[in-house]
């Protein structure tokens, strides 16, 4: 196994792409080198990479340092044609692959399906709550055992479980008691699988699996004859063990990470993966040259993972090599300082402030589209809106996490909830959002948390509401009533778009952000609209749990705001980082896995409850290893900058917090001595009173564009519609099928006439007993019992026979070309007619164009329209003049049409046009 460490910048992916070439240039295929990284989008540039690099080889016979010998041109052209088909995935995607060369020997199903991890916990949870029931028998091996308090520490659990293979208890009667559970509920959430549903962790169990099995093993070690394993600092210990296990099968490995930027324990990344590679592989010389950072942020770099790596902050000495950066520009380093007496938060709106002033003034050499401002948590993102709206330095904040837990989103949940069940939670929710501001006593006005608390206290509380506030208890009332009238869509809609608050709807009291969320909401639900109103709430609370979601995106340009485990893998001319006196703070959980000191076995993991023996070691453990990436994401975030980055924090009373201590250390920190050169700057602001935004006077309206009055008028039909259609409902459009209803029954005269059109169309016989056999087999037939089939095809049968007896006398035959059941197609103003001609023929120069009828009487002048369509679309395509007939088939009569009749009934349908629907260029 072979690892190189590749700081930030220093162009890992070019690197990669030039071990491509080396191996095909060496003689190995394409299609025998599979690639695997992180996510899909940087397979898909590695994929757009490699092939670009193969290109230019071909063309030039080099890429970059890299040059071609003229042997292996043929290889090349080779690896151009494999491209598009060359493994090049994330590691999922690379497990999936593996595992359906030999799915089979594994009892798996080769076209097994992915679940998303949120839907496998859905599942998880299904399972411990049908045990959960089931163990309530006296005679269940459970019984006793699967108790309520264990579903948080259940969950919590099954989230972690690709950081080990297996879980055992730590010390503790309780321990035992969990784990016995888990198994339990995690064997039954197994079997619901089955052999066709995976989830990414089941995926990488079974891929693990897989390297032990060695028939299975055999087929992928066929296929593949190097694998290339990109950011490999944030694999799991499953995913880990996985590449470990087709190292060790032989299957040369090379992989490149860069430990300093593992930053995604919470998505069970471990570093000790990595680092268990550099210990046990052949090391490579690291990649040292940054092809990103400016000359003055190389050395600042260099010089933090430095110190960081001597105090064992993080990362290692090995794991921080320096970097030479290969840029001229000399580039620049703020660090500005707030210090107080105040309370921090009110130093963070003061910093932010400073932040958007020298925003303001470095816009004039890079655009505000060309920054980002990073922030270790969203608590830090209102500073920074409050201080660049006064600034008026436009802004972007990115896509965060937590959407389905937004206030406004759940407020709708909690309104439909309370809705259904107008008790508890749900209730205060609804109570104290927008929902709640009620009119008793003049404008709109909110209930305040003691009004609130009345009501819930009551023994009755929506009598309490009513004669306290009537005005949201009617609200509430009229929620209610739509409930029992709509689907849970249109309430949905109801409740975001109606002006139910005194001529306001919810979507008004919404700040921008949160309106475009609400929005959000509605088009995820729109393609799949729930069936219940408990199915909608269910699924809201599913979501709620998805904590990869994150809010929409905010378009258009300005400042980029965004945390920085999303800003890893991008760049800017311009970042700052801010509020770095923040400090780390541990989130407790309901249980804590840790490894004991005499387990060799890295892929088992202890677990300790509260009130357990190992829980307060164990939770030692895990903080320690948050401060770690706390350093880490210090490096992450401080290396996104390309020429100019800018940092900021704020001291509490000369008490340093966080990262300011990392700087303090290296000298660069509130109090050390300031310094104001092009390239560097270090100030330090004394707290004081953020002066007043400069008032703006109110603009000249611009003038209104030309087109602001204009009006579109309604056209009178569909853009695609068919004559008939015009003809059966009056021009009126087609309502939309509803899906729920299905497609309407049809009736006995409908089916009659489709069996008989499509007998004529075939050149069916009504004796032959094939012929009939086949039309009382068609679909429009399954409606009807027995004795009404037999009666239909009783008619159907005379209707052909007269059919048959206008051949070859009013019906020419034979013909010289012949046209059954002819689709045509004729624009006319902003409609385009379609329809099916049921006869085209051509007996000598003659040309006929006929429509069978099944009616029970003749009225020809019901088909004027319909056939001067026909037509007008014959002679605009072919430009033949055929007589136009009517075939009453329960008559046996067949009528010509006069063509002015036709035209007539053709041209009157725009009669404010004046056109003439013939003289139409084209159909």
């Amino acid at each position: 196994m072979k690892v190189r460490v590749a700081s930030a910048g220093t162009g890992k992916t070019a690197s990669l792409v030039l071990r491509y070439l080396e191996l095909i240039s060496s003689g190995t295929p394409l299609r025998r080198i599979a690639g695997v990284t992180f996510t899909r989008k940087a397979a898909d540039e590695l994929r757009v990479r490699v092939g670009q690099a193969i290109e230019e080889v071909l063309s030039r016979g080099r890429h970059l340092d890299f040059a071609a010998q003229a042997a292996s041109q043929p290889a090349f052209l080779e690896a151009a044609r494999e491209i598009t088909g060359a493994t090049l995935s994330t590691i999922h995607g690379f497990m999936g692959w593996c595992l359906r060369l030999a799915a089979p020997m594994l009892h798996l199903d080769p076209d097994f399906s992915m679940l998303g991890d949120w839907e496998a916990q859905a599942l998880f949870e299904e399972e411990w709550n049908t045990l959960r029931y089931l163990a309530q028998e006296p005679g269940h091996l459970l019984h006793g055992m699967a108790t309520d308090d264990l579903t948080e520490p259940l969950l919590y659990l099954f989230s972690r479980r690709s950081l080990a293979e297996a879980f055992e208890p730590g010390e503790g009667e309780a321990n035992e008691r969990l784990l016995r559970v888990y198994k339990a509920v995690y064997a039954a959430y197994e079997a619901r699988l089955g052999s066709n549903l995976l989830s990414p962790s089941e995926l990488e169990r079974r891929a693990l699996e897989l390297t032990r099995h060695p028939r299975a093993l055999e087929r992928v070690l066929e296929r593949v004859q190097v694998l290339l394993v990109d950011e490999y600092q944030d694999v799991n210990p499953l995913q880990g063990a996985f590449f470990e296990a087709l190292e060790q099968a032989g299957l040369p490995i090379e992989m490149v990470g860069d430990p300093k930027q593992s930053i995604y324990a919470f998505r069970d990344a471990d570093v000790g993966v990595f680092r268990k590679a550099l210990r046990e592989g052949q090391l490579l010389p690291p990649l040292a040259r940054s092809y990103r950072h400016s000359q003055t942020l190389a050395r600042f770099l260099n010089r933090l993972t430095a110190h960081l790596a001597a105090q064992g902050q993080g990362f290692a000495p090995e794991e921080a090599p320096p970097v030479e950066s290969t840029r001229p520009e000399q580039g620049r380093l703020e660090i500005h300082w707030v210090d107080g007496e105040l309370p921090m938060d009110d130093l963070r709106r003061y910093e932010a402030w400073v932040l958007a002033q020298r925003l303001r003034d470095l816009s004039s050499q890079t655009a505000f589209s060309e920054m980002a401002v990073l922030v270790r948590s969203y608590q830090s993102v209102p500073f920074l809106e409050e201080a660049f709206s006064a600034a008026q330095v436009p802004y972007v904040l990115l896509q965060g996490r937590g959407y389905y837990e937004r206030q406004e989103v759940r407020d709708l949940y909690h309104a439909l909830r309370a809705a259904l069940d107008p008790r508890g939670l749900s209730l205060a929710v609804f109570l104290r959002s927008s929902f709640g501001q009620h009119t008793e006593e003049g404008p709109l006005k909110p209930l305040e948390l003691a009004e609130i608390e009345a009501v819930l206290r009551s023994s009755d509380p929506l009598q309490a509401l009513e004669l306290r506030w009537p005005s949201v208890h009617a609200r509430l009332r009229q929620i209610q009533s739509r409930l029992r009238l709509e689907a849970p869509l249109e309430v949905l809609k109801y409740l975001i778009r109606a002006p139910l608050m005194a001529g306001r709807a919810y979507h008004d009291f919404l700040e921008p952000r949160a309106r475009e969320n609400v929005d959000a909401l509605l088009f995820y639900f729109a393609p799949r609209p729930p069936q219940s109103l408990e199915a909608l709430l269910e699924r809201l609370e599913r979501l709620s749990r998805q904590a990869d979601a994150g809010d929409v995106p905010q378009s258009g340009e300005g400042v980029q705001i965004l945390t920085i485990h999303r800003a890893k893998g991008l760049e800017w001319p311009v970042v700052a980082v801010f509020d770095l006196g923040r400090k780390n703070t541990h989130q407790a959980r309901p249980l804590y896995l840790g490894r004991k000191e005499d387990a060799g076995n890295r892929l088992t993991q202890w677990v300790a409850l509260p009130d357990t023996p190992q829980f307060a070691v164990f939770k030692e453990q895990v903080k320690a290893q948050e401060e770690e990436e706390s350093y880490r994401l210090f490096y992450v975030a401080a290396s996104r900058a390309r020429d100019t980055l800018l940092l900021t924090g704020s001291v509490s009373k000369g008490k340093p917090e966080g990262w300011v201590r990392v700087l303090e250390a290296l000298n660069l920190g509130p109090y050390s001595p300031p310094y104001n050169r092009p390239e560097f700057v270090l100030h330090t602001w004394r707290y004081q009173p953020i002066p007043p935004s400069p008032v703006i006077g109110p603009s000249e309206p611009p003038e209104s564009s030309p087109w602001v009055e204009a009006r579109f008028d309604l056209e009178p039909f569909p853009p695609l519609f068919s004559p008939s259609a015009y003809k059966r409902l009056e021009a009126e459009p087609l309502p939309l099928p509803d899906p729920e209803e299905g497609e309407a029954l049809p009736g006995r005269a409908r089916a009659i006439g489709t069996l008989v059109h499509y007998a004529i169309g075939q050149n069916w016989h009504p004796d032959n007993p094939v012929h009939l056999a086949n039309l009382e087999a068609q679909e429009v037939m399954f409606p009807f019992g027995p004795d009404e089939r037999f009666s239909i095809m009783d008619e159907v049968k005379t209707l052909l026979q007269n059919y048959q007896g206008l051949l070859g006398t009013q019906l020419p035959w034979p013909r010289d070309e012949d046209y059954p059941e002819f689709a045509v197609a004729l624009p006319l103003g902003t409609t385009v007619w379609q329809g099916v001609i049921d006869r085209l023929y051509r007996v000598g120069g003659q040309w006929y164009l006929e429509d069978y009828k099944t009616d029970q009487e003749m009225r020809p002048e019901q088909y004027y329209f319909q056939l001067g369509v026909y037509l007008a679309a014959v002679r605009q395509a072919w430009q033949v003049e055929p007589e136009v007939r009517l075939v009453y088939l329960r008559f046996g009569e067949v009528i010509r049409l006069e063509k002015t009749l036709l035209e007539a009934a053709l041209n009157e349908i725009r009669p404010s046009e004046k056109r003439n629907a013939f003289s139409q260029p084209g159909s």
